[in-house]
């Protein structure tokens, strides 16, 4: 699809490019005949492109039923390595990627030796990427509780926003808050920024069985032996200074309260290895 994109720019790029530099020049031609073949070739280009259009528009359809989806909407590379769950996972990839996938393993010695560092590296990693954040986060709807207990507790969605370029950062995550909380993100609306104060823990795990991804790869693969999830604790929630339409705008109803059983216990922080954390409190 993409290839098709791009021939049909070539192609009216190349029209107007002819369509100026008048293409060779025939001297014994006059200037009518000179006109009338510049036409000739604009119409042939235009029939080359009508072509390819329709080929583009067969190639779609055809994908349609084949089952074909759009993608995920494609989140910003923030330039924390630790802004977002999904951005400490990709950290710990990327990492293991450069640190560990050069190591060689063709002996038995390399072998052993490549397990003590893949040990060192991962209490290396447990240690050095755990800690607590501050992120961002906007509030996209919240499910109150039916229950009128003090120990209730709403389900609110939230997302993850770079606080420099209002850039996302993850895809929505389901966090339980306490009612009083979920009452007050409800009031304030989807256009008020949230500073969530939430501890990283890396769960890094050295697993000498684990030499390959496997078809289902969980916990993720991130080397040989070595396989790792995240989880976040989200301690509280703050009201955060942003700048009107900060936010871009939300589809459907404005209104953020769903009416609902809520949330009694954890909620998922979406996949790619990021476990469900503990609540705040």
């Amino acid at each position: 699809m993409r290839r098709g994109l791009a021939v049909l720019a070539c192609v009216g790029l190349a029209a107007v490019t002819c369509a100026q530099d008048g293409g060779p020049v025939d001297s014994g031609q006059s200037e009518q005949d000179r006109i009338a073949a510049l036409e000739a070739r604009v119409a042939e280009l235009v029939r080359e492109r009508d072509a390819l259009r329709v080929r583009l528009a067969e190639a779609i359809e055809m994908l349609r039923n084949l089952g074909y989806s759009a993608p995920d909407p494609v989140l910003a590379e923030p330039n924390d390595p630790l802004a977002s769950p999904l951005a400490a996972m990709q950290t710990l990839r990327r990492r293991a990627r450069l640190e560990l996938g050069s190591l060689p393993r063709e002996s038995e010695a390399d072998r052993a030796a490549y397990r003590r560092a893949a040990q060192v590296w991962v209490d290396r990693m447990n240690e050095g990427l755990a800690g607590e954040r501050r992120w961002l986060v906007r509030v996209l709807s919240v499910e109150m509780p039916t229950s009128g207990s003090s120990a209730a507790r709403a389900a609110a969605r939230v997302q993850l926003f770079d606080a420099a370029t209002g850039s996302a950062l993850s895809m929505p995550i389901e966090v339980a808050v306490p009612s009083r909380v979920g009452r007050r993100m409800a009031e304030a609306g989807s256009d008020q920024g949230w500073t969530a104060h939430v501890v990283l823990e890396p769960m890094v795990r050295h697993n000498p069985d684990r030499l390959e991804r496997g078809p289902f790869d969980f916990p993720p693969f991130l080397a040989p032996e070595v396989e790792a999830r995240v989880g976040v604790d989200w301690v509280r929630f703050e009201p955060a200074e942003v700048p009107d339409g900060f936010f871009p705008p939300l589809p459907g109803e404005d209104e953020l309260v769903a009416p609902g059983a809520g949330a009694s216990g954890g909620a998922g922080a979406g996949s790619g290895g990021v476990e469900p954390g503990r609540q705040p409190r």
